[in-house]
């Protein structure tokens, strides 16, 4: 494996995949290296079953999704973490009960305290009592998904030592706002496709461009700052052994 970063694959965070991905639409993403949240424990039950050298899977409770917070099960939760070290994705949404929505994120947060994972965070409309949440219910694998908090409230996940997976939909104003070695890639797809301009998991060129036009480098650079800003994460979170063999490699690559 060459150490050359324009020979890393493109790294996508944050996207949705159906657990029943065929491997001819998985070979369509190109050798894009992909974290795919879930939104229900229903949908995370099914994707925990498969092992993709490509793919991580993720265990979620979208806020969002009424029926999710309804299904939601801490004992059950608790096992899945067993399949996987990705938890997402969960979080606060502006949509919904806060008091239902902050109850079942305390309990994740619960379940995940000195567990190797790494975690996907939601906060549209909520970005304060999230960073209130996570504040008192601290872990070290915290990423926050499309992070749109004020100053004050960024300065305080930076604090905590919280990773953002950004996108191409997000103003440069917010790219800028992050210090690169905290910045994951993400495609959120398929939400807002137009605006991200992804057409598919992993389509994080248009975000690499932005990026690098914003630091004065190359988006072949950016894609190696993200995949060193994957390898320290998933090191201090003991998470990088639990990674498929192809994308562990990658990251100590980088």
């Amino acid at each position: 494996m060459s150490h050359f970063p324009n020979e890393l694959p493109a790294l996508d965070c944050h996207a949705h995949i159906a657990p029943d991905v065929t491997d001819s639409q998985i070979n369509a993403l190109n050798g894009a290296v992909v974290f795919a949240v879930s939104r229900t424990p229903a949908e995370a039950s099914h994707a925990l079953r498969r092992r993709d050298t490509t793919l991580v899977w993720g265990t979620g409770v979208h806020p969002a999704v009424p029926a999710a917070l309804k299904a939601f099960s801490p004992h059950q939760f608790r096992t899945t973490l067993q399949q996987t070290c990705l938890i997402g994705e969960v979080g606060l949404d502006r949509r919904g009960s806060l008091e239902v929505q902050r109850s079942v994120l305390t309990q994740i947060l619960a379940a995940a305290r000195g567990e190797p994972v790494i975690l996907s965070l939601h906060s549209s409309g909520r970005t304060g009592p999230l960073m209130d949440l996570l504040t008192s219910h601290p872990h070290p694998g915290i990423i926050l998904h499309w992070f749109l908090g004020n100053p004050a409230e960024q300065k305080q996940a930076i604090s905590l030592g919280a990773y953002f997976s950004v996108n191409a939909a997000m103003p440069d104003d917010a790219l800028a706002a992050f210090p690169l070695q905290r910045l994951l890639p993400e495609t959120d797809f398929p939400a807002s496709r137009r605006s991200t301009g992804a057409s598919r998991p992993g389509a994080v060129a248009p975000l690499e461009q932005r990026l690098a036009g914003l630091h004065g480098t190359t988006p072949q650079m950016i894609r190696r700052r993200f995949w060193q800003n994957l390898r320290e994460l998933t090191t201090r979170t003991q998470v990088l052994d639990r990674l498929p063999e192809p994308i562990a490699d990658w990251a100590l690559e980088a």
